[in-house]
């Protein structure tokens, strides 16, 4: 489906995503946030990077279709600069042409919705080691030519057909397959990026429709979408994808507006952002794909850019008291002078950084040494005059900006 919009003015302009030609202009926010990003894939020399359209991240990788290139890349998550792919698949054995969006199922496979007039190659699913011209271990028909796909909890595939209707797959599906579910809704126009939430609902970036809007699991037919935000108040412009982060929170990519937006957990209706990441900083000329990591990074696939950039959270997580330090040991002999106490930092600074360590020697129930350290301290001579025969105990705690976590132990024989 073709669709012209015309902007005047100075900020006006118009950009080619996926056949569809679409003004881009700003949006305005309550809460702008114009950071740039900790990291960038991007270069003409290795990167192998066309046109980047759908982009999904799972399992500490980043699974990218290449629009302009007819080919699926798949980097490192931490991967930054011009560097190659860890995989690159493209080829006429493939299949791949003018691929859309792409998903990752809990097995490794890179799921693709691939917009070609071969029927038979619309949808297709490479296993996790592919690479190169291969073709793909599995492929089907949907009926008709995919833009979006997500695979849901129950392990379903999910396509979108750019324009009101998505079908449900098994993961099984080959050939010209039955859906086992289609939803028509008249609450969708043209559906293009899809997304599952932690409750799994299905998210639908609804560009033409300036909304997203989600469906309750299970959803069929001309279902009422249990999520619809949409109007004014939103500022969505021209919502190309979608995604959630373990929090519920709703990422909207707008290439209308070069920016991300983001809704709270609970929104529905004609509500506003609670974040905006966009401006000079961010540097986004067409963002056409968002992914949520894991640990809040930001992930978004800029078409016109030829790159994908690695935002920081835009949330803080309240901090916590730090983890116990880890590799506790003290060396030297019983009837040593000296008894060196080793530590490691904990493997959790619970959110905050360690400020502090606190040492504590005992012998049964009484303190015989009690001393406390700087954050870069790991470790301590203990004369063997502050200690007692027999079985002493060395406690080590961490301190962070909410105070000290829990003591690591280890005790050692002492001879006088």
């Amino acid at each position: 489906m073709n669709r012209t919009i015309r902007v005047t003015g100075a900020l006006a302009g118009t950009a080619l995503v996926a056949g569809v030609l679409v003004a881009s202009g700003p949006s305005a926010s309550a809460d702008n946030v114009s950071v740039p990003p900790v990291r960038t894939i991007k270069g003409a020399t290795n990167t192998e990077l066309n046109q980047p359209l759908g982009m999904y991240v799972r399992g500490g990788h980043i699974h990218i279709s290449n629009f302009g290139g007819g080919s699926v890349s798949v980097f490192a998550a931490n991967a930054n600069g011009d560097v190659p792919p860890l995989r690159h698949i493209a080829g006429a054995a493939s299949g791949l042409s003018s691929p859309r969006h792409v998903a990752a199922d809990s097995a490794g496979f890179t799921w693709v919705a691939n917009s070609t007039a071969t029927a038979a190659n619309r949808v297709l699913a490479f296993g996790p080691a592919a690479d190169g011209n291969v073709a793909p271990d599995s492929k089907f028909d949907p009926g008709f030519v995919p833009f979006g796909i997500a695979i849901d909890k129950n392990n379903k595939v999910n396509v979108s057909d750019n324009v009101s209707t998505i079908k449900v797959f098994p993961l099984s599906a080959t050939g010209t397959p039955a859906a086992e579910r289609t939803i028509t809704s008249t609450r969708l126009t043209n559906a293009r990026g899809l997304a599952v939430d932690s409750v799994n609902r299905l998210w639908v970036a609804n560009g033409g429709g300036d909304s997203v809007v989600a469906f309750s699991p299970g959803a069929t037919g001309n279902a009422t979408p249990a999520r619809v935000i949409k109007g004014p108040k939103t500022q969505i412009q021209f919502a190309t994808d979608v995604a959630t982060d373990s929090s519920g929170r709703v990422y909207v990519a707008d290439h209308q507006a070069h920016d991300i937006k983001v809704f709270a957990a609970n929104a529905n209706g004609d509500v506003a952002p609670i974040k905006t990441l966009g401006g000079p900083a961010a540097a986004l000329t067409l963002p056409a794909g968002v992914s949520i990591a894991s640990n809040g990074t930001i992930v978004v696939s800029d078409y016109d850019g030829n790159d994908v950039s690695s935002f920081a959270s835009l949330f803080r997580k309240a901090a916590k008291v730090p983890g116990k330090p880890r590799a506790v040991k003290v060396a030297g002999k019983r009837g040593a002078k000296t008894r060196k106490v080793s530590w490691r930092a904990p493997a959790n600074n619970g959110g905050a950084k360690i400020t502090g360590y606190r040492l504590v020697v005992k012998k049964g129930g009484k303190t015989l040494l009690r001393k406390n350290f700087g954050p870069s301290k790991r470790s301590y001579k203990i004369k063997r005059a502050k200690l007692r025969n027999g079985k002493n105990t060395v406690y080590i705690k961490a301190k962070n900006s909410k105070g000290f976590g829990k003591n690591a132990k280890k005790s050692f024989r002492v001879r006088k």
